[in-house]
Formats: structure tokens, C-alpha cells, sequence
């Protein structure tokens, strides 16, 4: 409100102070007889006005008939006239050059400002891309780096026997590829999603039956922290339209994130609901729980929470971001809800086809 405020009075004052300046030249003009009436000074105020950008285009027009009116005035003020064609034409016509130019720099400033807008996104995306790339290069560069110099611990043990440390080498290989891939297929994921070449394969699943695999998938890895996920639902059977290796990416996503931030031993509940036409998907947590000042800037790419995974895991940044852009292409809609030391919820609406 505060700033409409401002706006308007630079407005009002720019306007008011326009056409007082035209009504001086006018008046100038009027005690000087015609000397003046063919300058160049009724048009300077309209241009000026022009260049300001908090007026709109019917205050260049009022000023225009203003600006025409005192100049007409000033010039027939004291002549007798026979016929009132020439006066008409006359005011007509600087009328319409007024408005004319007016209008041109006007255009011209909307159009600069539109450039200077598209220059300031511009800057911002090449920052943001800046930032995206050292991201991607340091998530990426650490595993690789370390799975390099466990390949040559490798070598040198298997020449040596040593096959103890060959296992143990092995699982580290094997969990560090593991989050390289994750990492590597985020960024494929934000690649596609951003280029708005992604093409949904939409067709009718039990939506239920997707959401046991999904969480069958992801009890895999729960079982590492101890930690149980349940299906709780009333619902038996929801025919949905819906991508289901995308959708599975949001599902994964929420999952993964519910895992990191659990307790050992704890449980993950995901919740599957009606509400009219839509289906509402929770996923449950009793962990560390968000900062609320945090929470909306969590769908954005590179944005995390302060709070730390509980056994240390890493996070790109990215998989909630990502989630959102899927959740929105299936004109759907995504949440979260939380407090610090009482858990997460995470939820997403999708429409169910009438």
C-alpha cells in the first residue's frame, strides 16, 4: 500500500507540475502576444512527462490537449476572427503532434524498461547457471576423486591378496558411485525440466498399487537407519492418470528426504487420501522437523535446510525442486508442513480425471 502510495503522488506531482509549466509558457505567451506561439517550449514539458515512468499514456494525453489549448489561446487571445476553421484546424493539428511524440517516447521508455527488466533476469539466470555449475562440478568432482583413489587401493591389495579390504573397498565404491548417479541424474532431471522439452506419458494406473512399489523400492534403503514405512489409506483402488516413472521421481524423492532426516528405528507413515476431485499424498516423519522461515525456499534449486540429515547423509539441493516441476506438469500442487523437533510432512495434490 505504502508503495502504490509513492507511486501515485510521484504521479500526481509529476502530472500537476506538467501542466503548471504549460499554463506558464501559455501565460508567458499570452503577455509576449504570438511570439513565442510556433517555439519549441510547449512540447519540452510533454516529453519530459514522457520519460517518466510512473505516468500512464492518458496523462501525456490530458497534458497534450492542455498544452494545445493554452497555446491556441495564447495565440487568438487578442486577434478578431472571421472564420473559426483555422483556429479548429490549427489546434487540432498540434494536437496530434503532441500526442504523437508523446506517445513514441513513451513507447520508446516502456520498451527500454521491458529490455532493462530482461537484462536483470538475464543476469540473475547467469548466476544462477554460474552457481549451478561449481555446484554440480563439486558434488560431482569429490566421489569421482574418491572412487579414483579407491580403484589404486584396489589394484594394489588384489596384488597383495589382501580380500578383506577388497570388500571393504568395493562397498565404498559402490555407495559413492551410488550418489554420483543420484547427483547425475538430478541434474538431467533440472537439464529437462528447464528446456520444457519433458514429455509426460500419461495413462490410467492404480494409483495404490504404484505407491506399495514405491514403497518397497525405498524400504531398501530405510532398512539401513531401521526405519519402517507404511501405507496408511482407506482407499482400495484409485484409477489415476499420471507418469509413473516421473511421479516415482517425487515419491523417491520425498521418500529419500523423509529417510535422511528420520531417527534410526523410526517410522515413516505415507498417507493417501480423497478430497473432492483430488488426490492428496502425505509423507510423514517424526524427525529433526524444518526452521518455518526455511520452508518455502526449499523448492527452489541449490536451496537446503539447516538442519542435518541424522546419520550424515549428503543432498544435492535439487530433489525437491524437481518434485515441485513434476507435481506442477500433472497441474497438481505440493506443500510441506513442519516444526522443529516434531517432524515433516510433505504433501501433493493430483487431479483425478473426471
Amino acid at each position: 500500500m505504502k508503495l502504490y502510495l509513492h507511486l501515485y503522488f510521484n504521479r500526481t506531482m509529476s502530472f500537476v507540475l506538467t501542466v503548471f509549466i504549460i499554463l506558464m509558457i501559455g501565460y508567458i505567451d499570452v503577455l509576449t502576444g504570438t511570439e513565442m506561439a510556433f517555439s519549441f517550449f510547449y512540447l519540452l514539458p510533454i516529453i519530459l512527462l514522457a520519460i517518466n515512468s510512473n505516468v500512464n499514456l492518458i496523462d501525456i494525453i490530458t497534458c497534450s490537449v492542455v498544452a494545445a489549448s493554452s497555446w491556441s489561446y495564447s495565440e487568438y487571445a487578442h486577434i478578431s476572427l472571421s472564420n473559426t476553421f483555422f483556429p479548429i484546424w490549427n489546434s487540432t493539428v498540434r494536437l496530434l503532434i503532441f500526442v504523437i511524440i508523446g506517445t513514441l517516447i513513451y513507447r520508446l521508455k516502456e520498451k527500454e524498461n521491458r529490455i532493462q527488466s530482461t537484462n536483470q533476469k538475464l543476469k540473475k539466470l547467469n548466476l544462477e547457471k554460474n552457481k549451478f555449475i561449481g555446484i554440480a562440478a563439486h558434488d560431482l568432482a569429490n566421489p569421482i576423486g574418491a572412487i579414483n583413489s579407491f580403484a589404486d587401493l584396489l589394484i594394489d591389495n588384489c596384488a597383495q591378496n589382501n580380500l578383506a579390504e577388497v570388500s571393504e573397498g568395493l562397498e565404498i565404491i559402490k555407495t559413492l558411485s551410488a550418489n554420483t548417479m543420484a547427483v547425475l541424474k538430478n541434474l538431467l532431471n533440472v537439464a529437462v525440466i528447464e528446456s520444457g522439452k519433458i514429455d509426460l506419458k500419461m495413462h490410467q494406473e492404480d494409483y495404490i498399487n504404484f505407491i506399495r512399489n514405491q514403497i518397497t523400492y525405498n524400504q531398501i534403503v530405510a532398512k539401513n537407519k531401521c526405519i519402517k514405512i507404511e501405507l496408511k489409506t482407506n482407499l482400495q483402488f484409485i484409477p489415476l492418470h499420471f507418469d509413473t516413472h516421473y511421479l516415482s521421481e517425487v515419491i523417491s524423492n520425498l521418500l529419500s528426504n523423509a529417510i535422511k532426516y528420520s531417527y534410526p528405528e523410526s517410522t515413516i507413515i505415507v498417507q493417501v487420501s480423497q478430497e473432492d476431485n483430488s488426490i492428496i499424498t502425505k509423507i510423514i516423519d517424526n524427525g529433526k522437523g524444518i526452521p518455518e522461515k526455511e520452508q518455502q525456499n526449499l523448492f527452489y534449486y541449490f536451496e537446503k535446510s539447516s538442519t542435518q540429515p541424522t546419520a550424515g547423509e549428503s543432498s544435492t539441493g535439487l530433489g525437491l525442486a524437481i518434485a515441485k516441476q513434476i507435481v506442477n506438469l500433472h497441474q497438481g500442487t505440493i506443500g510441506l508442513k513442519s516444526k522443529i523437533n516434531e517432524g515433516t510432512t510433505f504433501y501433493f495434490s493430483l487431479p483425478m480425471k473426471k
